[in-house]
């Protein structure tokens, strides 16, 4: 599993609670969560973090499984590093690409 820190500066947690939601859409959304708890996506946490997700129909028919981070952006305080110049990858033995398979987790 990979580990990623997001930089907030000294701001408190925000706790935000989840949004309502019919049953239908509830039964959906507990499925996508043990999918990617299965597929060690994501993991039980405990924490003092919280955002609220949403469900959104893909083109296919299938949902997306999205959460709502506008709050914590708010907060982030911005890291920028320089895209490497194309020389960089002069004489280059190995390059890799990645396919994930819903893109966003």
């Amino acid at each position: 599993m990979t580990q990623h820190r997001i930089n907030i500066g000294n701001h408190p947690p925000i706790k935000q609670y989840p949004r309502r939601l019919p049953p239908a859409k509830k039964e959906e959304a507990e499925r996508l969560v043990k999918e990617m708890m299965d597929n060690l996506i994501i993991e039980e946490s405990s924490g003092p973090w919280a955002s609220p997700f949403v469900l959104v129909k893909k083109n296919d028919g299938s949902t997306r499984f999205c959460v709502d981070y506008r709050k914590l952006n708010e907060i982030t305080i911005n890291e920028s590093y320089p895209l490497p110049r194309i020389g960089c990858f002069e004489r280059k033995q190995w390059f890799s690409t990645l396919d994930m398979k819903s893109r966003y987790w």
